[in-house]
């Protein structure tokens, strides 16, 4: 099941405007890929219903700050569209201890020691554009590994909270500093978003679940995507009328893509 968002309040902050053929930042390794769009849409109460499909990995701050723009332009979107956002998993550390590492480690191994500081002391291009976006990360948590919180996202979103859920895991992670794969922690945070724990931590040992996430990672992979975030954004029952593109956006970037399919609907 598909999060249907009706209304999202995010953080505000001022439009920077892109080409979208352009090469945008956000730290994802992909360029931006543009699908030629046909013709055609759908529209439902006066609204366009769009499906905004997302891969990503629970431990990419990149994610957090374009699923904060999305949030954004949905708003700034909400009385012409209706939108329904799935989120997709993707690892980033594939093999990655059980107890997780620590991000300095983590940070000093695979970017350097001058940009693990520059992260420390809120100087790093994450941190600052995640300021503009009301975000605050916190060096201080672990590296960990990303199956578990991505089946409970599969759980979600069979009840309908996927999209909350999702922003309660990047809280939980990037801001407080929390194992957000730890059965403990991941039962609190079920709770918060109103879900029965009991069946979410089962999820976690169900075979159907377990089987869906290596489904979804291999999916991804089969795409040809190697850094996220990535978005697919089409007109619902309309995958001809697709935008794709990578990296943590700005607002202006999900507002192009959405008034496209808008004016495409209405052929």
């Amino acid at each position: 099941m598909q999060s249907v968002i009706k209304c999202t309040t995010a953080s505000r902050y001022t439009l920077s405007f892109l080409r979208l053929t352009t090469t945008l930042g956000g730290g994802s390794r992909l360029g931006l890929s543009v699908c030629t769009a046909r013709t055609g849409g759908t529209m439902a109460n006066n609204k366009v219903q769009v499906n905004v499909d997302v891969t990503s990995d629970v431990v990419c701050p990149w994610c957090w700050i374009g699923k904060r723009s999305l949030d954004t332009a949905m708003d700034h979107l909400k009385d012409d569209f209706e939108f329904n956002v799935h989120w997709k998993p993707f690892l980033l550390n594939p093999v990655m201890p059980e107890e997780g590492v620590p991000a300095m480690d983590y940070f000093r191994l695979k970017f350097g020691e001058e940009a693990a500081q520059r992260f420390v002391s809120g100087n790093s291009p994450v941190t600052l554009r995640g300021k503009e976006l009301g975000i605050n990360f916190n060096p201080n948590r672990l590296v960990i590994p990303t199956k578990k919180p991505h089946m409970i996202l599969d759980f979600a979103g069979k009840h309908g909270k996927q999209h909350e859920m999702q922003e309660v895991l990047f809280r939980a992670y990037f801001s407080e500093g929390r194992n957000v794969s730890s059965d403990e922690i991941l039962k609190e945070l079920v709770e918060e978003v109103g879900l029965d724990s009991g069946k979410a931590l089962a999820a976690l040992r169900d075979s159907g679940y377990v089987s869906g996430f290596e489904k979804g990672v291999k999916e991804s992979s089969a795409k040809g995507v190697t850094g996220v975030p990535f978005f697919e954004i089409s007109l619902k029952d309309k995958p001809n009328s697709q935008q794709q593109f990578s990296g943590g956006q700005p607002v202006d970037t999900f507002i192009k893509v959405f008034s496209r399919l808008k004016t495409l609907s209405k052929v």
